[in-house]
């Protein structure tokens, strides 16, 4: 990919993603940014914003800004996490999972790719998880809907390889973000060290380290990676 390239990037405010487009910004990009927090177009951070709508919208619109050229999408959907049992796990409780964290990506996606066909060039990249991998207990919804977006990174890649798009996905985990994994987790005496020895590094990742992967699949001599799901966890995965 050469010169500035248009990207949108989904829910610029949570975990890791103020990070990501940062990077992106000063790798040269145009980037334009959503979130559900955002509920009006104008700037956010320095960065130009438009406000929350469904996928085929917001994709809609940011192309329309970019003067019709998409050139790269960053779906990155963020949302806490709280414990569910294994006896809870009800269709009116796994919904809310699978609705923001894996049909709503999958919808960017479908969007994207809707205007970047006809120029037979684009790049999506997926922020997902490689939780589900190791399992988490107690946050089967979360794992669950984590790993659908995983699984459908392949298929979507096939379906696209001939249109000059590359579909990958990011897939963190134990990275050290306030959504997460906090400061104030880490630094406790008990439960820091018992979570550092989870991870072979013995560390938390950083948000840069994700970020700086992030770009190389957006932006970087990459175009011929496709259908992978990356993971980023110090060995863990």
């Amino acid at each position: 990919m050469t010169g500035n390239p248009n990207i949108l990037a989904t829910d610029i405010l949570g975990f890791a993603n103020p990070v990501i487009v940062r990077h992106l910004v000063d790798a040269g990009a145009r980037v334009i940014g959503c979130d559900p927090a955002i509920s009006a177009d104008g700037e956010e951070n320095g960065v130009a914003v438009v406000a929350w709508a469904s996928p085929g919208e917001i994709v809609a619109r940011a192309t329309e800004r970019f003067d019709g050229r998409l050139d790269a999408i960053i779906i990155c959907p963020a949302m806490p996490a709280p414990r569910l049992n294994a006896e809870d796990l009800t269709v009116e409780a796994l919904m809310p999972y699978f609705q923001r964290l894996s049909a709503e990506a999958i919808a960017f996606a479908g969007a994207a790719i809707k205007v970047m066909r006809p120029r037979k060039a684009g790049r999506i990249v997926f922020g997902t998880s490689s939780g589900h991998i190791g399992g988490i207990p107690g946050f089967a919804a979360y794992a669950a809907a984590r790993a659908a977006v995983n699984g459908v990174v392949r298929s979507l890649a096939l379906e696209v390889a001939a249109d000059g798009i590359s579909v990958n996905a990011v897939a963190p985990n134990f990275i050290q973000t306030e959504t997460y994994y906090p400061k104030a987790l880490l630094n406790d005496p008990v439960k820091g060290p018992k979570l550092l020895s989870r991870v072979p590094m013995r560390r938390l990742g950083e948000a840069e380290e994700v970020a700086a992967l992030v770009e190389m699949l957006a932006m970087g001599r990459s175009g011929f990676v496709s259908g992978q799901v990356i993971n980023i966890s110090g060995a863990w995965s």
